[in-house]
């Protein structure tokens, strides 16, 4: 007997006998949200995300509070969850920043966390800061744009250091 037929066979029946599809649901992505982070140092974002297949992107998405587009970094696994390093944000520039997290699964599902905002602060305000100690992470941030309006530089309330912009397709200069 060919086996493939055998197992074709096989699956044919199951399905015909109205054996439930295998489900797909979408990742799990678990945040705590930053009390706060230091005025002009990169600041580092994790998340723990599961799923039941494999995850394909993590990203973090984040803004100036009241702009309408955000700007993305890829968030990479570090043995227990996925963290992202952000630009520093220049001092007298802002008061805070939104940010949300995103998880896409190989089969296209995807997950998001709440728009969280987290307080820029001094070091004297901030007493659990979510800074980013490792230089060489520091030195090798990416930024994407998300749409061509956002322009071809990196928004002037980021500090460039250690930063490379990527802008969207079709912006301009």
């Amino acid at each position: 007997m060919n086996p493939f037929l055998f197992a074709s066979a096989s699956v044919a029946a199951l399905l015909s006998a109205g054996a439930p599809a295998p489900l797909n649901d979408p990742p799990s992505v678990e945040h705590q949200p930053v009390e706060c982070a230091l005025v002009a140092r990169p600041m580092e974002l994790c998340a723990t995300v599961l799923d039941d297949g494999d995850i394909a992107k993590v990203r973090l998405y984040f803004r100036k509070p009241g702009e309408k587009e955000y700007f993305v970094t890829e968030m990479a696994f570090e043995g227990a969850q996925f963290c992202a390093t952000l630009p520093a944000v220049k001092a007298g520039k802002l008061k805070s920043l939104e940010y949300y997290i995103q998880a896409i699964d190989t089969e296209y599902e995807s997950k998001r966390t709440s728009t969280y905002q987290v307080p820029l602060q001094t070091e004297d305000e901030c007493g659990f800061p979510a800074v980013q100690k490792d230089a060489k992470k520091a030195a090798n941030i990416k930024v994407q744009a998300t749409m061509p309006k956002q322009g071809t530089k990196l928004p002037d309330f980021l500090d460039p250091a250690g930063v490379t912009f990527t802008p969207a397709p079709g912006a301009k200069k």
